[in-house]
């Protein structure tokens, strides 16, 4: 994959007015609503778009997402009148009858906002199915998703002996769609490689004028939850090695473990605010991204706000930041090259307008025009009697 370049951009702002295609009634569908994420931010907009569109979801938790859900038409599954939060993963085996059982969805259109469950809820016949994928399910396809230092998580033990029959599911419910769109050209080729489908990209959408562009500051940044395969650790262990301060925002089941593991000056936030989020953006020396992401909003955000990226050179990093110019990619993940890698941001004297007109390539505009473009796509290919999107020629 070549790495990409900044180019000048003139598009007009992301609040401008964009008429999102008729498409008669839409749904959304989610895979839960508990989290302050990237993929929450995605329904968010989805949702803007379609203002009518009911959201479909396993549960919800208003005080665990964000305040912008509340009010909106969403409607939960049996899974919702669980007493589950934070342990919410814990109840995978629910989640394929929890979207079955809405039935089939009436709607023209469904769209299903999926890293691994929304997928599965079904349609009434004559609809058109399309899925806006995050990621083939990590927890079927990546056996480090729940691994944390070579040992197995207890969930990923007791998800082993369903993994056939789930994967079973799940590859029967891709190809009920009707279209496929990926977040990322990485997402893409799992998806090729896992299903045998084609999905075109469509990057999400970034709120890159929530921040203003500003000179960096003195302290790391890290945003993320706190899951082992985000590997924070990495992150943690080198800011303590180079002496540097560091926040870290975001919760998670390693909290402990790295509260216990870091240095003094760094400082963990928790669920924080997003006027405080911003504040850390824009007032920071640059954003820190140790684990694999499948695209990556918060590296974006980053550049938005004019501060450099430290990310490993995998996944949706390579196609947001340009290596040696709006931050420094690593291709080991180890303390020893994320101490190297942050050692070269402090290097990096690229002006911070250069980096925001990076970032300016993934707004909440070129999300909705590349929705717009490839539903309309879909709807010119859609044949009602079908079911499911078009297989990858060999």
């Amino acid at each position: 994959m070549s790495a990409p370049t900044i180019a000048p951009t003139t598009q007009p702002s992301a609040d401008a007015a964009l008429e999102p295609p008729s498409l008669g009634r839409v749904a959304i569908v989610h895979d839960y609503l508990n989290q302050r994420g990237g993929a929450e931010k995605v329904v968010l907009a989805m949702s803007d778009m379609w203002p009518q569109a009911p959201i479909y979801t396993s549960l919800y938790r208003p005080e665990s997402t964000f305040d912008e859900f509340r009010g909106r038409d969403i409607r939960t599954s049996f899974v919702d009148r669980i007493p589950v939060d934070r342990g919410f993963r814990n109840l995978f085996p629910l989640y394929p009858p929890a979207f079955r059982s809405f039935g089939e969805i009436d709607a023209d259109v469904v769209i299903a906002s999926s890293s691994g469950w929304a997928h599965m809820a079904r349609a009434v016949a004559g609809a058109m199915s399309v899925v806006y994928c995050y990621t083939p399910a990590r927890w079927l396809y990546r056996h480090d998703y729940m691994n944390t230092g070579g040992r197995p998580a207890r969930r990923q033990s007791l998800l082993t002996p369903l993994v056939g029959g789930l994967r079973w599911f799940d590859i029967r419910a891709a190809h009920r769609a009707h279209a496929y769109i990926s977040i990322s050209e990485t997402v893409r080729e799992r998806v090729r490689r896992v299903y045998g489908l084609d999905a075109p990209v469509v990057y999400p959408p970034v709120d890159t004028e929530r921040v203003q562009v500003l000179p960096r500051g003195e302290r790391l940044l890290v945003i993320s939850r706190l899951l082992p395969y985000k590997r924070v650790d990495l992150i943690v262990a080198a800011a303590r090695r180079l002496g540097l301060g560091l926040d870290i925002v975001g919760g998670g089941p390693l909290l402990d473990d790295l509260r216990r593991s870091a240095g003094p000056a760094t400082k963990f936030h928790g669920a924080t605010a997003e006027s405080s989020i911003v504040q850390l953006l824009e007032t920071c020396s640059a954003v820190c991204v140790a684990g694999e992401e499948d695209f990556g909003i918060v590296a974006v955000e980053a550049q938005a706000a004019g501060k450099p990226v430290v990310a490993y050179a995998r996944g949706g990093a390579r196609e947001t930041v340009v290596d040696g110019v709006t931050g420094v990619l690593f291709d080991e993940q180890t303390t020893a090259c994320v101490a190297d890698a942050i050692a070269a941001c402090e290097r990096l004297t690229t002006p911070p307008d250069r980096m925001a007109a990076n970032a300016a390539r993934f707004s909440k505009r070129a999300f909705a025009e590349g929705m717009a473009r490839e539903l309309a796509a879909a709807r010119r290919r859609f044949n009602p009697s079908s079911t499911g999107a078009m297989a990858v020629s060999a």
